[in-house]
């Protein structure tokens, strides 16, 4: 990949990105390294709003879906680039059972809680700190989640870690430590083009997933209970396949999904670290994107709902299937499936979770 030379280790600078709706002020981070790669990450929702990266001809542009100013991500239905929790998903009408008691919680997507509720992490000022090194430049967020919050038991605290290197990775680590039994399941949830945010579709990318089974969805979108291989499948990416191949065809799960929204279930069992999780390409940029984690199983989005109601970055109208997500997570293991029981944290067990995202041209 071509080099610019004006950073010689990572550098981070700050900003104010606006004023909340409760008269805060949000900040701005900007974390860039030596080769060109620079992400920008708001303390509110720990929100990837912009990650430039150079293409195989040395020009850089911005690869994630985002917006210009902190009062559209206030007003965002669809979670742009956001840490996503307390628990990432659909917990249908909001009914959790958890050793034996029951709990309500706030149902914010009509019956169903989705991705936390209506003051989830992604809608939260965290605190935030930085540190860097020679080789490395970090962005550490903080936040406290009391118990009953958006009907969760338990005080929660959470932290979430940014760090770019000099390779060209992103890293993510999370962090979590409970007083009382309860569940998480976190997620970063940003839109990936790797042609360029403003770039229209994304059928021309091609994805390889290191699984060899997936999840059916049922009309409600929720896993039906069975593990299904995806050899002679539309959602066989044991290879690169360009999305464009099945993402409009006639097959029942592509079409409940109107795209890709399913959870594939990780090969490997990265109990002791991060294994290979997926892997995008673009053929016009050349830019790839290579996924390390050490969680189960994962979500391939494809901006199913985005509708072209909303201005992004640069005066741009995103339209549906404009982006991917990749979305590590833990409720499903290539054994069992999707289950729960799979996101209990207990106070004697603290969370902790890495993905790291690889940046190259070819």
């Amino acid at each position: 990949m071509p080099t610019v030379s004006h950073i010689s280790s990572p550098n981070i600078t700050q900003c104010d990105f606006g004023k909340l709706r409760s008269g805060e002020i949000a900040q701005l981070f900007s974390l860039e390294n030596s080769h060109g790669v620079r992400v920008k990450i708001s303390n509110y929702g720990g929100i990837i709003v912009a990650l430039e990266t150079l293409d195989k001809h040395g020009n850089s542009s911005d690869i994630v879906l985002g917006y210009n100013n902190i009062e559209s991500y206030e007003n965002d239905p669809y979670y742009l680039g956001a840490i996503i929790g307390r628990y990432a998903g659909r917990i249908d009408q909001g009914l959790l059972s958890i050793d034996d008691k029951d709990y309500q919680l706030d149902m914010n997507n009509s019956d169903n809680q989705l991705h936390g509720g209506f003051k989830a992490l992604n809608t939260q000022l965290w605190q935030a700190s930085t540190e860097s090194s020679v080789d490395n430049a970090s962005l550490l967020l903080h936040h406290t989640s009391p118990d009953g919050d958006n009907g969760f038991p338990g005080n929660v605290d959470f932290k979430v870690k940014y760090s770019l290197n000099n390779s060209n990775e992103l890293a993510v680590e999370y962090f979590a430590s409970t007083d009382k039994t309860t569940i998480i399941n976190l997620t970063q949830h940003s839109y990936f083009n790797l042609a360029g945010h403003n770039s229209g579709d994304i059928y021309q990318h091609h994805i390889q997933l290191n699984a060899e089974h997936f999840l059916p969805m049922n009309e409600r979108i929720y896993p039906t209970g069975e593990i299904r291989a995806v050899l002679n499948s539309a959602h066989d990416f044991s290879q690169l396949t360009a999305l464009g191949k099945n993402i409009t065809a006639n097959d029942e799960q592509v079409r409940i999904a109107k795209g890709y929204d399913n959870y594939w279930l990780s090969n490997d069992n990265a109990i002791s670290g991060e294994v290979f999780a997926a892997r995008a390409f673009e053929p016009s940029s050349g830019r790839e994107l290579t996924m390390y984690s050490d969680q189960p199983c994962l979500i391939l989005y494809t901006a199913n709902y985005i509708d072209g109601s909303r201005t992004g970055k640069e005066n741009c109208v995103y339209q549906k299937h404009s982006a991917f997500c990749f979305e590590p997570q833990r409720l499903a293991k290539r054994e069992t499936g999707a289950d729960i029981n799979n996101t209990i944290l207990r106070p004697e067990q603290p969370f902790y979770s890495q993905t790291r995202f690889v940046f190259e041209a070819r």
